[in-house]
């Protein structure tokens, strides 16, 4: 290790203790006793800060913004340290609906509310300062998100605090229950949807697949962990050169990350809107996407569009859409080769898969998440 090496690990080291030392100066580590609602007319949900198209945030205000259409009143509480102004401003631009409050952590202490609903590890320590029946609110196994440190423990602690799990998709309860000996709240899940309005299916004549020479793939790229950026990047350099040395043009265009990064293979687009990502899905012949923790909402966009899938069958795709309805590949970059020459001989296998896809898709849709949400939560009044 170098010096300039040293230094950087050495402010790190400083940073993670300061945020670990900051951490543990608030932090709640009792049990919570989860007081069931009477009524549920108040709702306060916890998020960090709020920017648009993060689709975390965008999911979570979905769930919340749907209990006004059972007259309920909606607040946000804050726990970082953007202006409530701006972050009402970014929640409505990922919500139009929503119309509920956005308030600082602290604004929120004196307030009666019937349900608390944490969004993360981090929400859920600040959940416990305020009144309502706690729910938490999974979209991610997110010790995983660390290595095992400081940070991965506290995550892991969250299950173990009494509140009433709710997870998006029952893969976090399976990761949850294997991981925590000491779980003593409800847990619930709901199903994992998509925005069935936003991404039209568009007939694609995969028949002709067969005649293709030029390819394209859309891949979704992010620099955590859990996508395994280099090893997607890794694969896709060997299968472009490898089809290429067989005749085939390949053009790589990568999305979701920052779009300074360059990449060796293809063009990096950066973050796209929803309509940029329809355009970029419809010019597509394959979209990769790497769900080694939860499911994201990219491949059931992909294939809400007729986009052809490429995912890993490590990952927790398989758990939520079966294994006939992707291109499922392990880490061998020779398996995505013959995976995209299999197809493109025999483009019949597309059909099948797709049509596996949209039965899949059928059930699906937002509206009903977020009934499922509110049932649970009926539920629980005594």
């Amino acid at each position: 290790m170098n010096l300039l090496q040293e230094y950087e690990s050495y402010k790190k080291t400083v940073s993670d203790r300061t945020a670990v030392f900051d951490l543990m100066e608030t932090l709640d580590f009792r049990h919570n006793e989860n007081v069931p609602p009477k009524k549920i007319k108040k709702i306060v949900m916890l998020l960090p800060n709020i920017y648009p198209q993060s689709d975390g945030i965008t999911s979570a205000l979905r769930i919340l913004t749907s209990f006004q259409r059972h007259n309920c009143t909606v607040t946000i509480a804050l726990i970082g340290d953007m202006n409530p102004d701006i972050a009402k401003a970014n929640a409505v631009k990922c919500m139009p609906s929503f119309n509920g409050s956005v308030k600082k952590l602290d604004e929120c202490l004196s307030e009666q509310y019937d349900i608390c609903i944490a969004t993360s590890w981090k929400t859920a320590y600040f959940a416990k300062k305020l009144s309502g029946y706690k729910t938490y609110f999974v979209q991610d196994y997110e010790p995983s998100f660390y290595e095992t440190s400081d940070f991965s423990v506290l995550a892991k602690k969250t299950y173990e605090l009494g509140f009433h799990i709710i997870s998006l998709g029952k893969w976090n309860l399976e990761k949850i229950k294997s991981n925590s000996n000491n779980i003593n709240g409800k847990l619930d899940y709901i199903d994992f949807p998509y925005s069935k309005s936003e991404y039209i299916y568009e007939y694609r004549d995969y028949l002709s697949y067969e005649s293709k020479k030029e390819i394209n793939i859309a891949c979704y790229m992010r620099h955590t962990g859990r996508r395994i950026p280099y090893i997607c990047e890794y694969i896709l350099k060997k299968t472009k050169n490898k089809l290429e040395q067989q005749g085939y043009t390949v053009t790589i265009k990568y999305f979701g990350m920052n779009k300074h990064f360059r990449f060796e293979s293809g063009e990096n687009l950066g973050i796209l809107s929803r309509k940029e990502l329809a355009k970029l899905y419809k010019m597509s012949d394959f979209g990769m996407v790497a769900s080694m923790s939860n499911i994201s909402l990219v491949p059931y966009e992909m294939l809400a569009s007729g986009l052809t899938v490429i995912e890993f069958k490590e990952g927790s795709y398989p758990y939520f859409l079966g294994e006939n309805t992707a291109l499922l590949i392990d880490f061998d970059y020779q398996t995505l080769c013959n995976k995209i020459l299999d197809v493109l001989q025999n483009p019949s296998k597309l059909i099948a898969m797709h049509e596996k896809a949209e039965e899949k898709l059928a059930s699906l849709s937002w509206d009903k998440t977020c009934n499922q949400f509110w049932d649970i939560l009926q539920k629980t009044i005594v």
